[in-house]
């Protein structure tokens, strides 16, 4: 079958790092690390998984870093992961065995593996705490889409265990549930800080987990004020339309003014100009996770406010001492599994259908689709999303 592999080669890492300070195709080209390849599809890890094809699978923002080498080698996940991988985690698609159309939950958690009993986390449903990543049927791995004995989604078929599988209710669309993952991320991390009242909070972002984050802000908690800080032009007007009350500006500066002015305080100016404030949002949720946005979210913070990471970045030194001063509360945010909405404690991806119901479409942040064949070119669109107003990029197989 046909699956989108990615090789650890630092001959070939090198050579695209090189290469794609001139021209960024070097990052997708033949000489790279990842290619698409035809390749055996793997024995199953145990006799209780399952297949499922691919109808189309979402180019998730931590592929296209992976792709990019947007990374460090001390990152200390290198630790839990194994080579080499077929990529992608984000995915629709029919069992093999039954036909019932199906999300995936990547996380190769105890069950996955074998492991009985589970360890604690997996217990609670809180997969992506698992304590057993290195161990069971499989080897070193996270999820599916880097792990070496469990092929990821970028292909026409994968394979997963039955407790990672969701049956997608006869009323959503296969566009709608292939943003099953993204918008459970954003679930989990305005669960781990969510809004009191009618504090405004703030959304940073201009990619799918920031616009999933203030759908479901505004269906979840409709008295807060849901304020964006996203992009100019397409960006903020879907921002607008997916229900948030203010569109502010992605420029730090411009960005900690207009939060001022919106709460009526005088910004404090330090020696470098860089202006701060001791009242703003309660909550500011990163969905980019930059040392510009960490920053800046420090500086525009409400004293005693929350700053929920979900974004991944490599990390730079930044100025921080507003976190000691105004005691704010930096929460990272990994994952998703069994949460507690209104009461009910259900796998996300089911709360995500419960949604659907109630009138919830993020659909609209899906803008383009490529044949899995076309893979270099959506990544490219991804890259240059300035310029080409990509969000939510899927892939999909081609039927022979």
């Amino acid at each position: 079958m046909k699956a989108l592999v990615f090789r650890h080669s630092l001959a070939r890492e090198a050579a695209a790092t090189i290469g794609g300070r001139i021209d960024q195709r070097a990052f997708v080209s033949p000489l790279a690390p990842v290619r698409l390849e035809e390749v055996a599809e793997q024995p199953l890890p145990a006799e209780d998984w399952t297949r499922v094809e691919v109808t189309f699978s979402g180019l998730c923002g931590s592929d296209v870093k992976q792709i990019l080498l947007n990374g460090a080698r001390d990152n200390p996940l290198t630790a839990l992961v194994s080579f080499p991988h077929v990529l992608g985690h984000e995915v629709v698609g029919p069992r093999i065995d039954t036909g019932e159309r199906v999300v995936l939950n990547p996380w190769l958690s105890c069950g996955p593996r074998g492991i009985e009993p589970p360890c604690e986390a997996c217990k609670e449903g809180r997969y992506p705490w698992c304590r057993n990543f290195r161990g069971g049927d499989l080897p070193v791995s996270i999820h599916l889409g880097n792990c070496a004995a469990a092929a990821g989604a970028h292909a026409e078929r994968f394979a997963a265990h039955p407790s990672q599988l969701f049956t997608i209710p006869d009323g959503v669309s296969d566009e709608a549930a292939v943003l099953a993952d993204p918008v459970s991320v954003s679930l989990r991390s305005i669960l781990l800080a969510p809004p009191t009242g009618d504090q405004p909070v703030l959304v940073y972002g201009s990619g799918t987990l920031a616009f999933a984050a203030i759908a479901l802000l505004r269906l979840l908690y409709p008295a807060a004020q849901v304020w964006a800080a996203t992009r100019p032009g397409a960006r903020a007007e879907l921002a607008r339309r997916l229900g948030a009350h203010a569109v502010l500006s992605s420029s730090p500066d411009e960005l900690v003014a207009q939060v001022a002015s919106r709460v009526g305080t005088t910004p404090l100016e330090p020696w470098s100009k860089r202006d701060w404030l001791q009242d703003g949002p309660a909550v500011v949720y990163d969905t980019i996770g930059s040392t510009e946005t960490v920053e800046t979210s420090l500086r525009l913070l409400a004293t005693g406010g929350a700053l929920v990471i979900s974004g991944v970045e490599p990390p730079k030194r930044f100025e921080w001492t507003p976190l000691y001063f105004k005691e704010l509360r930096v929460i990272g945010s990994n994952g998703f599994g069994i949460e507690e909405v209104d009461g009910v404690a259900q796998h996300a991806m089911l709360h995500y259908f419960d949604f659907i119901a109630r009138g919830l479409d993020l659909t609209s942040v899906i803008t383009h689709r490529f044949p899995l064949e076309r893979w270099d070119e959506a990544v490219l669109t991804v890259k240059n999303s300035r310029r080409t107003g990509a969000v939510k990029v899927l892939l999909e197989p081609t039927r022979t």
